[in-house]
């Protein structure tokens, strides 16, 4: 967690203010967020599977990530009353919309 007052905390501040391409980046940045949003849309959607497909992510990255793609609109959870409860995690409209962006992304990072 970055000080409210630290210069790098105010930078942060003003960039996101001040150009939409650095809000969009900074809902999607880190490096699980895109792997977590594709898996979901693969059918990949419970916390479990998620677990199991993404390898080396800790139980407290992956929860904190879905709680923040969901904060931020891109994917929403159904809870399943079912013993034990069971939560399905499902992309948004705004998630949707976002996965041809990664690929686009991803091809562009591809480019030599």
């Amino acid at each position: 967690m970055i000080k409210e007052t630290s210069s790098n905390a105010l930078n942060k501040a003003f960039l996101l203010k001040s150009c939409r391409i650095n809000t969009a980046l900074d809902t999607i940045s880190g490096r699980w967020k895109a792997l977590i949003l594709i898996h979901i849309s693969e059918e990949t959607n419970r916390f479990s599977l998620l677990k199991s497909a993404l390898g080396g992510i800790s139980d407290q990255t992956l929860g904190k990530c879905l709680k923040e793609l969901e904060r931020d609109g891109l994917l929403w959870k159904e809870i399943i009353a079912e013993v034990p409860v069971r939560v399905d995690y499902h992309l948004s409209e705004k998630g949707k919309a976002l996965l041809p962006i990664l690929v686009s992304l991803s091809e562009w990072s591809d480019m030599k």
